[in-house]
């Protein structure tokens, strides 16, 4: 019975201290269980997140294209003087745009007299006009955004001060 009883000065560790050692090793293993488990899960978060986002975006580029198609049909209105016609082509634009707002393509809400905006409108000019210096004079091509994003800025002429000659 005395061997299973070490003495403290015998140069090994008492049962007590074995006992500490090995639960405080439990306890580390289990702390970095917990630390993996749980950056696991942000991992899987941050996954989602980012796959997410690629879906929300991987039509951009088409959605980009088909913008161009959008223009057409605006200089196509102008053009057409048949009233049936224009209504017709006018019904085909509103079915496109439609279509594209479903997936997420909207045009920017852009007027004449409104500031100047950089991250959503392009200068191209300037002309003479009744708005304020800076502010838009004339819209040249529409804008859009794609879930937020602008995809491409308004194209506008901003107003200038007029000479007064």
């Amino acid at each position: 019975m005395d061997n299973d009883i070490k003495k403290e000065g015998d140069g090994q560790e008492r049962p007590e201290t074995e006992l500490e050692k090995v639960q405080k090793e439990r306890d580390e293993y289990l702390d970095g269980w917990k630390r993996a488990k749980a950056d696991f899960i942000n991992y899987k978060k941050d996954e989602a997140a980012r796959l997410e986002q690629f879906v929300k975006f991987s039509n951009e580029s088409l959605l980009s294209e088909l913008v161009m198609v959008l223009d057409s049909f605006d200089l196509s209105l102008t053009a057409i003087k048949d009233e049936a016609t224009q209504k017709g082509v006018l019904l085909i634009k509103s079915q496109l745009e439609d279509l594209l707002k479903k997936y997420g393509l909207e045009r920017i809400k852009v007027k004449e007299g409104d500031a100047f905006d950089p991250g959503r409108d392009e200068a191209v000019g300037e002309v003479e006009a009744q708005a304020p210096p800076g502010h838009i004079a004339e819209v040249i091509a529409a804008g859009y955004t794609l879930h937020g994003k602008v995809i491409r800025a308004t194209r506008v002429k901003l107003s200038r001060i007029q000479n007064k000659e």
